[in-house]
């Protein structure tokens, strides 16, 4: 039976008023069909939040058995008829009444507002995004709360902006899309401004004057308060070579997005170029001032280093001679939310709050987040509306777009699967073309990657406020439940990382297939990330392979190109550079570390990057050391819980803090640190390369477990031949003994004590101390906890069981390593010990250990390059093609070679990412493989 207690109570807080009593459900036709048990004064008006009754609508939709394809709730008014209960909610204010049309900060041009240069299938196409809940102020607690409650460990307002933000949001803009979002999309909680009313600004040339209002800190910012009507902004003219500067502080390492903001006019610039300067190179965007203005306009996501590491230049170098520039504010980091209620603000992390919040802080008019107050912005508020009005203040005319909002269900806990909502009779026009895109990718990408079981609930049509024509009629819209996070099965997929990926990539076709169905046309869907990478000496260079990723729905179509970007740390990318075929030498100099990955290009877009892989060169044109990434693992288990004061204990995702593909990374820095030359694989890629070749195997498992095996029965025979013929093995890994030991086959076990030299003492030991002893007695402390720097947390570091020596102990004396017999084994990822120096020190103490008498290969190699005759080599000189072949500076046979960072023009694809070329969206998730499953038993 269906009342207001069983979802409401069980997947929302209190609520701020009263929630109607309800009656059972009941199926008339093909629309479920709620009816509120008391009658409604319409004279007066229900006094019925809007908020409330999305939560009515919501829990209707939850109890709604399979099959049917609407869902509405209705009302009897005082006349004694039946109406939708959405026909008798008080009316909101306009979304722009006459105070906001007076303020030029709110009014928008009609051109299009195109995404620079991008290419891809969803290139001069826009997606509004709406991320789902989050912390709104609820009267009847009086504090800040999130819209859902905790069950089965996550929360509705956490595990979906989690999944949009860092998976939806890249595959859309590495298909060209420029993406607005109606929630705060970077969950860096860190910020810094740079701003001409504050600091951090410089201009430089003639012609700046004062312009219309712009952006201001003056936070906390209280209801009806308008940032970018606090400030001032400057203007100067498009195309007279002056130049205006934002050089942010940045507060810590790590990952920002990148905002610019200015003052929207009809004589801007529709060119207006911006210059991003960042440690990776530098990227050119270009954005239409006329339009997206008096609001934070999402540019880019870059690693940064601590201190005045970003440079953001907007140039007058414009081609529409006596135009204008508007220079506001820049912007890195999410950062915490301060937009207050009644003298206080949320205390958390900005991406967590809810549209009210974001859409204040985003310049949006009170009429936008509070149309149900007095205009002038009131303590409350209306989420549900907030995110529908936000898209139209925010699209400008003549824009091609479509709305998605992702959202989770609730019901009796038994209710199961996928159902995508469009307005019905309120829906905007092509609503339904896409909800029906969208729902059948879902299912089918779904059940083909995830669970072939999985339930197809159907397209139906509910008049929730986010798809509304009252609040927003000019895009289509849809809102997407993706599963019901009161069941525990459907839970367990909501938290899966790859369950994420997977709906998030069926989301971003079904959003092509709209466009591609409307227009007549051919779909074309970016590629997979490219597979079996390695970066590796051959005749004397470093060269690059790799082999293109599955292709075929619900997948990617095939690759055309590619794009290899390097970096010099690993963190901060270059923009790219082009390469057709499947291998390119990579320019590097004697003794020099250079870090690569790749992105497969096509008509749809570009990919995720591959994993991460490294190489320092080695003076003899050969390399000792082979680093093997065998780090794939991407599930659930690995998620870090979060105390969340007044929610309850959560687990949360953050790729960068789970696995993103870069362990080689941390191993590459040590080992070079070290002085050591060295080359790089992914397991997969391990019969790609003669190990014999090689001194010294390091075998990287990070918290690989059983599902994914950290040693293969294949693998496991390669390295046991290999160790048998004299080479020498260094493994670390926190499963490896559940894997081979607890879990394993005899053959497992086998490997693990007679090559590992260890069986499991215990699961997972006590303490994430580390001290060295023996070989490494002279080390620094090896601590891995998160505290201590590491990169993500480890939660079950083996216990080793060993007759060898013992070289590491955890804080509690138990053993962490053991090294002879030419084999190191540890049972904790070594890139999570958390100094980089000691990392170092062991990587120099290890290899010592295991290479004794041993030191780095020193010399010069000649270094030539044959290029197939009739092509041109690196310099630019073509081959006369009189002898089929032609000696120049470079790498292997016919394989391009690449320069090093160069400042490459960015495509304009708002990407997460420091890159900028045809693949520019790939951003700071890097490689994610499509078949990761669940790890842990």
């Amino acid at each position: 039976m269906l009342t207001h207690t069983l979802s409401l109570l069980l997947a929302a807080p209190a609520l701020a008023v009263p929630t109607p009593e309800v009656r059972p459900g009941v199926v008339e036709g093909d629309t479920f069909v709620v009816r509120l048990a008391e009658p409604v004064d319409e004279a007066r008006g229900l006094a019925l939040d809007p908020d409330v009754y999305d939560e009515l609508l919501e829990d209707a939709a939850g109890h709604a058995p399979p099959g049917v394809r609407a869902v509405e709730v209705v009302a009897t008014d005082a006349a004694g008829r039946e109406r939708p209960l959405r026909q008798l909610l008080r009316q909101p204010v306009p979304a722009l009444d006459p105070d906001d049309l007076a303020d030029p900060s709110v009014l928008r041009g009609a051109s299009v507002d195109l995404p620079g240069e991008s290419q891809g299938f969803l290139t001069g196409r826009a997606v509004y995004m709406s991320q789902c809940h989050g912390f709104i102020w609820y009267d009847s607690l009086g504090r800040f709360s999130t819209q859902r409650g905790v069950l089965f460990s996550t929360v509705e307002d956490f595990h979906n902006p989690e999944g949009a933000d860092q998976y939806l949001l890249r595959y859309l803009e590495n298909a060209g899309a420029r993406v607005f979002t109606a929630k705060e999309r970077d969950i860096n909680p860190l910020m810094a401004l740079a701003d001409n009313d504050g600091s951090g600004y410089t201009e430089t040339g003639s012609g700046f004057g004062n312009g219309a209002a712009g952006f201001a800190n003056t936070a906390p910012f209280v209801a009806g308060e308008n940032p970018f009507a606090s400030g001032t902004t400057r203007t100067f003219p498009a195309d007279g070579g002056a130049v205006a500067t934002w050089t942010p502080d940045v507060p810590a390492d790590g990952h920002y997005a990148v905002y610019v903001s200015w003052d929207a006019n009809g004589s801007n610039a529709s060119d207006a170029h911006y210059v991003i300067t960042h440690p990776g190179g530098t990227i050119d965007r270009f954005y239409d001032q006329k339009v997206h203005g008096s609001t934070w306009q999402y540019v880019d996501t870059l690693w940064l280093t601590a201190g005045q590491s970003l440079t953001v230049e907007l140039v007058g170098d414009s081609s529409e001679a006596g135009a204008t520039l508007s220079a506001d504010a820049v912007r890195i980091g999410g950062g915490m939310d301060d937009v207050s209620r009644h003298g206080v603000t949320t205390n958390r992390p900005r991406w967590e709050t809810g549209a009210i919040q974001y859409v204040q802080y985003n310049g949006g008019p009170a009429s936008v987040y509070d149309p149900y107050g007095d205009g002038a912005g009131s303590d409350g508020g209306s989420d549900p509306t907030a995110r529908a009005l936000w898209t139209d203040w925010e699209h400008p005319a003549g824009e091609d777009a479509v709305f998605l909002s992702w959202h989770s269900n609730a019901a009796t806990g038994t209710a199961r699967g996928t159902t995508t909502y469009y307005g019905g009779s309120c829906a905007p026009a092509g609503s339904y073309d896409l909800a029906a895109a969208v729902q059948e990718e879902l299912v089918d990408g779904i059940r083909d990657v995830y669970d072939p079981a999985w339930s197809d609930r159907g397209v139906s049509s509910a008049c929730f406020a986010e798809i509304n024509v009252d609040y927003q009629n000019e895009i289509p819209a849809v809102l997407v439940e993706l599963a019901f996070h009161d069941n525990a099965d459907d839970t367990a997929a909501l938290k899966s990382p790859l369950f994420r990926q997977e709906s998030s990539r069926a989301m971003y076709r079904g959003i092509v297939r709209y466009f591609a169905e409307r227009d007549g046309i051919a779909a074309h869907y970016l590629p997979e990330p490219p597979e079996h990478v390695r970066l590796v000496h051959e005749g004397g260079e470093l060269v690059a392979h790799w082999a293109a990723g599955p292709s075929g729905a619900p997948l990617g179509d095939p690759a055309d190109s590619y794009v290899l970007f390097r970096s010099a740390d690993g963190r901060a990318w270059d923009s790219g550079t082009p390469v057709t075929g499947t291998s390119a030498t990579v320019a590097a100099a004697v003794d020099e570390t250079v870090y690569v990955r790749i992105a497969a290009v096509n008509a749809g877009g570009a990919s995720f990057p591959s994993e991460v892989v490294a190489a320092r060169r080695s003076g003899s044109g050969v390399a000792p050391i082979l680093v093997v990434d065998a780090f794939d693992r991407l599930d659930a288990g690995q998620l870090d819980t979060e105390a969340v004061p007044n929610i309850g204990t959560v687990v949360r995702f953050d790729i960068d803090r789970t696995n993103p593909g870069d362990v080689a990374v941390a191993h590459g820095a040590a080992i070079s640190g070290a002085g050591w030359p060295f080359d790089t694989i992914a397991d997969e890629a391990l019969g790609d390369v003669d190990l014999a070749s090689y001194d010294l195997v390091v075998w990287a498992t990070g918290e690989e477990s059983t599902a994914d095996e950290t040693f293969s029965d294949a693998q496991q025979q390669t390295l046991r031949d290999y160790v048998a013929g004299g080479g020498t093995l260094w493994t670390s890994g926190a499963e490896i003994l559940w894997d081979l030991d607890a879990r394993g086959s005899d053959t497992d076990r086998a490997f693990a004590d007679e090559v590992l030299g260890a069986l499991m003492a215990a699961d997972a030991a006590a303490s994430d101390a580390v001290d060295g002893e023996g070989a490494l007695a002279g080390v620094g402390r090896m601590d891995f906890g998160v505290a201590d720097g590491a990169p993500y947390p480890v939660e079950w570091p083996d216990v080793l069981d060993s007759t060898r020596a013992v070289v590491a102990r955890y804080g509690d004396g138990t053993v962490a390593g053991v090294l002879e017999d030419g084999v190191a084994t540890f049972g904790f990822p070594f890139e999570c010990i958390g100094d980089p120096d000691v990392r170092t020190e062991v990587a120099a103490a290890v290899i010592a250990a295991l290479l004794p008498g041993q030191s780095p290969p020193t010399g010069t190699t000649g270094t030539t390059d044959t290029v197939t005759s009739g092509t041109t080599d690196p310099s630019g000189t073509t081959d006369p093609g009189t002898d089929g072949t032609d000696t120049v500076p470079g790498g292997g046979d016919n394989a391009p070679v690449l320069p090093g960072p160069t400042n490459v023009v960015d495509d304009g694809k708002g990407c997460g990412c420091s890159t900028g070329s045809l693949a520019g969206g790939l951003g700071w998730l890097s490689a994610l493989a499509v078949f990761w499953r669940r790890r842990r038993d």
